[in-house]
């Protein structure tokens, strides 16, 4: 009989919680990361992210004094875009409210888990989400999904609502046509703080439905799997400025044009890393 697949998500931090897990439910197929490709970015966010997407349960583990990682929300945005189970055991002090709102099941215990899997058919949350390949077509965008940490980009979302219909990051709980509605993501990261939960899974969930993902990262030293996720990354205070142009003169998301576009940015402001201290 074939075994349920299950992806472990969760910091690589005093990561024997994994080894946990496998070793106790035999029963079931564990897709450890620790054993995904790393030799480059891409491999390892193609592995992980495929994983979440592909594994019809994914557990997510939250130690006590630690969020979960940061690519660990992109993970479970990926895992919500296709309907999978997604069972959290929160074992932190301070709950994690976004990942027990989009949990099928949230424990606050490992000592839970043996019942719940002891179950075997289980069932997800939310409905599996269709994708929609924005850049294969021709036709112009027409909706942004603003998400992150929205203060400082409240200026480009007031410039690009006099064009095209915004959305100020969405309810986690009605989800349904997300890909119909939202065709580019838009997320800001500001400098020095943890990157926002919301903007990583929106991130996740946008990879998974193949919606192009614009980051805005304020960091000048960025963090390297979330470039894997976005197709274009802008860097720095100037960043803002950037967007703008590219989201005004930006009519289709296919490679033809969209290419031109980032070609000509480059050419208009010569980015260069001097002009991103």
């Amino acid at each position: 009989m074939e075994k349920i697949k299950i992806y472990p998500i969760g910091s690589f931090a005093n990561d024997g919680w994994r080894d946990e897990f496998i070793q106790n439910f035999p029963d079931y197929e564990f897709d450890d990361p620790r054993n995904h490709p790393q030799s480059s970015i891409t491999k390892l966010d193609y592995s992980d992210i495929f994983s979440a997407m592909n594994s019809p349960i994914s557990i997510v583990y939250l130690q006590e004094g630690k969020r979960a990682g940061t690519m660990s929300y992109c993970e479970l945005g990926a895992s919500r875009a296709r309907g999978n189970t997604i069972i959290a055991i929160d074992e932190d002090q301070d709950k994690d409210s976004l990942i027990k709102e989009i949990s099928s099941h949230y424990l606050t215990s490992r000592k839970s888990l043996h019942e719940l899997l002891d179950k075997k058919e289980l069932k997800g949350k939310f409905e599996k989400l269709e994708p929609f390949d924005k850049t294969s077509t021709n036709t112009p965008y027409q909706s942004i999904l603003f998400t992150g940490d929205l203060i400082q980009m409240r200026g480009l979302m007031d410039e690009m609502k006099k064009t095209k219909k915004v959305y100020e990051n969405m309810d986690l709980n009605d989800l349904s046509n997300f890909a119909n509605k939202v065709d580019l993501i838009v997320v800001n990261f500001e400098k020095g703080k943890p990157h926002d939960k919301v903007g990583l899974f929106f991130m996740g969930l946008g990879y998974a439905l193949n919606i192009p993902i614009l980051e805005l990262e304020g960091n000048v030293i960025p963090y390297p799997p979330l470039l894997g996720l976005s197709r274009i990354v802008l860097i720095g205070k100037e960043r803002f400025d950037h967007a703008e142009f590219y989201l005004k003169n930006l009519t289709s998301q296919h490679i033809k044009d969209e290419a031109l576009v980032y070609y000509n940015l480059m050419n208009k402001f010569n980015i260069e890393s001097t002009k991103l201290l």
